[in-house]
């Protein structure tokens, strides 16, 4: 019987070295899964942190260009404003120089002659009544050649505020350009970390699966490992328990011929002694049996 749970022992045995050569494979191939899988997983942050960065700067520079369009639509409204008194001066401008004959210096020169000659020349009631209607015509004149001079004048300045809009509004359309760029290469960026961390993140999970499959397949050597070694320590419980049997029974046996030897030493003492009382002469066998029976 004993034979047959030593071969099972060892069979067992063998086993168990096969199984945790096995495990000690699973375990190495379990930890550098999960390494790369970490290593995956600490690249997909850091790609996604860059990404968060480039929207944040893409969303600040975003807020800048909301800024100088506003900037730039506020000062188009202006310029709209404007334009459309320029074009109520320039026509009024237009009309009015239209109508005078003359520029206003000279009609000035004039009036002034005329009025000298009235107050310093006698003459004919008809010819001074041409003369103040002369003067009466020329100061029409240079009230419609005045109004045209003016609305000239507020043109021309008109125009130089138009002229200064139109360059903040160049200098604002010129930023919202730039910023413009600047927010698509943000943009490009951000798109580009997001894409790359998603196949990452992709690699990092294919690790990850082929990890979990690993780490089952490692469950199932470690519970059959668990099962063979608890098997092998009830056989080595078993094949202890038969030993120490058979050395009790061993020791019994002995224990139980050294009892026998002694009564019968016991047995042969006592006619020994007998033929010794009564003055038979021992042979020193018989004499040896007799000190081993301790009876003398």
């Amino acid at each position: 019987m004993i034979d047959g749970l030593r071969k099972e022992l060892a069979s067992l045995q063998k086993k168990e070295r096969e199984l945790q050569e096995i495990k000690k494979n699973l375990t190495k191939d379990t930890k550098d899964l999960k390494k790369k899988r970490d290593e995956e997983n600490k690249k997909f942050s850091e790609l996604i942190e860059l990404g968060k960065k480039q929207r944040e700067e893409r969303n600040s520079i975003n807020e800048e260009i909301y800024k100088y369009k506003a900037l730039r639509d506020r000062e188009r409204e202006k310029l709209k404003i404007l334009k459309e008194k320029a074009i109520g001066l320039k026509e009024i401008r237009e009309k009015n120089f239209a109508l005078c004959k003359e520029s206003p210096e000279r009609v000035i020169r004039t009036i002034e002659h005329l009025e000298w000659k009235l107050e310093t020349t006698v003459m004919k009631l008809d010819k001074e009544k041409k003369i103040v209607d002369r003067i009466r015509e020329l100061k029409e004149n240079y009230k419609i050649s005045e109004e045209g001079m003016d609305a000239d004048i507020k043109l021309k300045d008109l125009n130089r505020k138009i002229k200064d809009i139109r360059t903040k509004i160049d200098v604002y359309h010129k930023e919202v350009s730039k910023r413009a760029e600047e927010s698509k290469k943000c943009h490009e960026r951000m798109i580009y970390y997001f894409d790359r961390a998603r196949e990452i993140k992709e690699i990092a999970d294919r690790y990850h699966n082929a990890l979990i499959e690993k780490n089952k397949e490692l469950d199932q050597y470690y519970g059959e490992l668990r099962d063979t070694i608890r098997r092998i320590d009830e056989l080595s419980d078993k094949i202890k328990e038969i030993k120490t049997e058979r050395q009790v029974q061993r020791l019994r046996e002995r224990t139980e011929k050294v009892e026998k030897k002694k009564e019968e030493l016991r047995k042969q003492g006592k006619e020994i002694y007998e033929k010794f009382k009564h003055g038979e002469k021992l042979t020193g066998d018989e004499l040896k049996i007799l000190q081993e029976s301790d009876l003398l």
